[in-house]
């Protein structure tokens, strides 16, 4: 980010792109227009949006109209979680080589507040899960029939889950195999699964 656009910012303008910056590079997608306003003691959703015009004018941030988080900065920095990809590979055949650009395996995975679980041993392997993988967790509380999910029963014991609601309080199927399903009436949705990360 140049010196000279930094420059062109009131006090209040910069201290709002520092913020914005922070939750983009550090929680992986910007605040929302309430979430600035509660920081900065700014009541009114217009007064947050005049100061984010401004800083889009001023070539700092990028915006999509009508889309909640959806702030992002114009130069983006390379994240750590960013890798440079090479191309599309398929089996026995030439590699499709792409322009060169970065992905982030953050971005990948969706907006939201993420954490991961690490399977400690093959209890999982069933599932396509192996000890050592972290399973990439979107916390929620709320699900969707049909959903993979990391629940707790009755408050203690974890499993990786397809949830389905029913007359009893929940029905809880292996993600992949045939195994019995589990039905309980305490059952507490910690999140929604997106994906895995093995290491070789």
């Amino acid at each position: 980010m140049g010196n000279t656009k930094l420059a062109t910012l009131t006090p209040r303008q910069r201290d709002i792109f520092e913020f914005l910056k922070d939750k983009i590079l550090n929680r992986g997608y910007g605040p929302t227009v309430r979430e600035i306003g509660n920081e900065f003691g700014i009541r009114s959703p217009n007064g947050v949006m005049c100061h984010l015009k401004a800083l889009e004018k001023k070539g700092l941030i990028l915006r999509e109209s009508h889309m909640s988080r959806a702030i992002q900065l114009a130069d983006k920095p390379h994240r750590a979680t960013s890798l440079t990809t090479l191309g599309s590979i398929s089996s026995g055949s030439p590699l499709s080589m792409a322009k060169e650009e970065s992905i982030d395996f953050m971005d990948v995975f969706g907006s939201g507040d993420h954490v991961c679980v690490k399977a400690k041993d093959d209890s999982f392997a069933d599932d396509g899960i192996e000890s050592g993988d972290y399973v990439i967790v979107r916390k929620q509380e709320a699900c969707r029939d049909g959903d993979r999910v990391l629940a707790l029963l009755d408050g203690q014991n974890a499993v990786l889950r397809r949830y389905f609601a029913d007359a009893r309080g929940a029905r809880l199927e292996p993600l992949t195999t045939s195994k019995k399903a589990v039905h309980s009436s305490n059952v507490t949705v910690l999140g929604v699964i997106v994906g895995i990360v093995r290491k070789f």
